[in-house]
C-alpha cells in the first residue's frame, strides 16, 4: 500500500501497538524515531500504519459463476 491509498493514518509508538493495529488490517507505512528531549538521550520508535480504503460497493456484489 503506498501513502495515498490510505483513507486514515495513525502513528503508535511500540511493536506490540504495532502489530495489533497490522492484525486489525492496517497496512505499515513508515517507521521513525524520536528523542525524548531528555538529557539521557532516550530514543524512541515509532510507525505509521494506514487503513486501505474499503472494496468498491460494486466489487462486493460481483457474482462471478462459470458453468
Amino acid at each position: 500500500m503506498q501513502m495515498h491509498e490510505a483513507v486514515e493514518v495513525v502513528q503508535v509508538a511500540g511493536a506490540g501497538n504495532a502489530n495489533t493495529k497490522l492484525a486489525e488490517g492496517w497496512k505499515l507505512l513508515a517507521v521513525t524515531s524520536a528523542g525524548n528531549g531528555q538529557a539521557d538521550g532516550k530514543t524512541f520508535v515509532f510507525y505509521i500504519l494506514g487503513k486501505p480504503a474499503p472494496p468498491p460497493e460494486m466489487a462486493k456484489t460481483i457474482n462471478m459463476r462459470f458453468p
